[in-house]
């Protein structure tokens, strides 16, 4: 080997492990929205919308406190029974939002500050007392640029008196 084919191959080998070595970094931390703040100053999800849910009777009441300069897509919401498999949930109320040009989405409809979402429970009476545990996916954005994935949060449900 010449020296200039060594020196070419001594280039490319220091180049490499210095663009490794850059990007080592990159994966050592979660993504924003996971977990503790990030550097970048991004509020985890839980902590952007924090959620709420009440059991009155067959009514469930899913209650989010969105915080400032943060945002859910009206559209991206679904709710799972976990327990008891068998209940059924049915859509009473969405809130409606806030039309948008979203940066990540195009048009959609957005909530601000409070989102309350209601839904009819059906499964058998004496299951209902004994409370339920159900699934709830949402989506939202912080303003400052960062579009949380999907989010998925299990909640156990406990009978309310009315």
């Amino acid at each position: 080997m010449n020296l200039k084919h060594s020196f070419s191959l001594l280039t490319f080998l220091i180049m490499t492990t210095l663009s490794l070595s850059a990007k080592a970094g990159f994966f050592d931390q979660k993504p924003d929205g996971f977990g503790s703040a990030s550097a970048d100053g991004f509020l985890p999800v839980e902590q952007a919308f924090q959620l709420e849910g009440s059991l009155k009777g067959t009514t469930l009441t899913l209650t989010w406190r969105i915080e400032p300069e943060h945002y859910l897509y009206r559209s991206r919401f679904k709710v799972l029974p976990v327990l008891p498999e068998n209940a059924d949930l049915t859509i009473i109320e969405i809130p409606r939002g806030e039309q948008v040009v979203d940066e990540f989405q195009g048009d959609v409809e957005i909530l601000r500050h409070k989102a309350v979402l209601s839904y009819q429970f059906s499964m058998p009476a004496k299951m209902l007392k004994q409370g339920a545990v159900i699934e709830v996916t949402f989506q939202g954005c912080a303003e400052a640029g960062l579009c949380y994935p999907p989010h998925t949060q299990q909640l156990n449900l406990v009978q309310n008196a009315r």
